[in-house]
């Protein structure tokens, strides 16, 4: 599973996940920042990342206009906010579960891989 961190997720999350040898990009290392959300999701898709946002609402918006439209994308994980400690361990254990699949057009939720055992 490749990876892009939107803008407000920390560059500290994409270098714990490349030190275990994930491949990840921060909208800041893409210089994506300041983007739309559309823009965001774009680029995403144009590299085969799956987005993992704190914007949940905008990006499930996002998501059922681009079904309509047919256009798809390379996945979203939907997270509440919180520090990189809290996110590091479930979004380890949905890559560990998940990170094989073909999440084009998936929408995951990350508090729904928090109880995971210590990485």
């Amino acid at each position: 599973m490749k990876l892009y961190l939107d803008e407000h997720l920390s560059p500290l999350l994409a270098r714990m996940l490349r030190n275990r040898g994930i491949d990840c990009l921060t909208t800041i290392e893409a210089g994506n920042l300041g983007q739309s959300d559309e823009d965001q999701l774009t680029y995403a898709v144009g590299q085969g990342r799956v987005l993992l946002t704190f914007d949940r609402e905008d990006f499930l918006a996002l998501a059922a206009q681009w079904a309509e439209r047919g256009h798809p994308h390379a996945g979203l994980i939907l997270s509440r906010q919180g520090s990189t400690s809290e996110l590091l361990r479930p979004l380890l254990h949905l890559i560990a579960l998940r990170g094989k699949e073909d999440l084009h057009n998936h929408i995951l939720w990350l508090q729904n891989y928090k109880d995971a055992p210590r990485p």
